[in-house]
């Protein structure tokens, strides 16, 4: 008895979410890569959507990016006095 003089308390306070504001979620909504062209299945409102780049391409999850800039700072200095020294001869 107590819960629902509370419940009904409640109500009159906070009065319940209005329905039908939410958009629909479109469970396998269709999703491309504009970069590589792959095509996923994801939750999403609108039916169909592009990104620029996804999973597979983006240098993040694949470490090309990383790979490039392999080195340190004394290892890219010397590089670039070794370069500099060739061009002097």
């Amino acid at each position: 008895m107590i819960f629902l003089e509370k419940d009904v308390l409640l109500c009159r306070i906070f009065p319940l979410m209005k329905s039908d504001i939410h958009p629909q979620v479109h469970a396998k909504a269709k999703t491309t890569c504009t970069t590589c062209n792959s095509v996923f299945e994801i939750p999403s409102i609108s039916e169909s959507q592009k990104v620029e780049s996804c999973r597979n391409c983006h240098p993040i999850y694949t470490g090309k990016k990383q790979k490039e800039m392999k080195g340190g700072r004394v290892e890219r200095f010397r590089k670039r006095m070794a370069a500099g020294k060739k061009k002097d001869k």
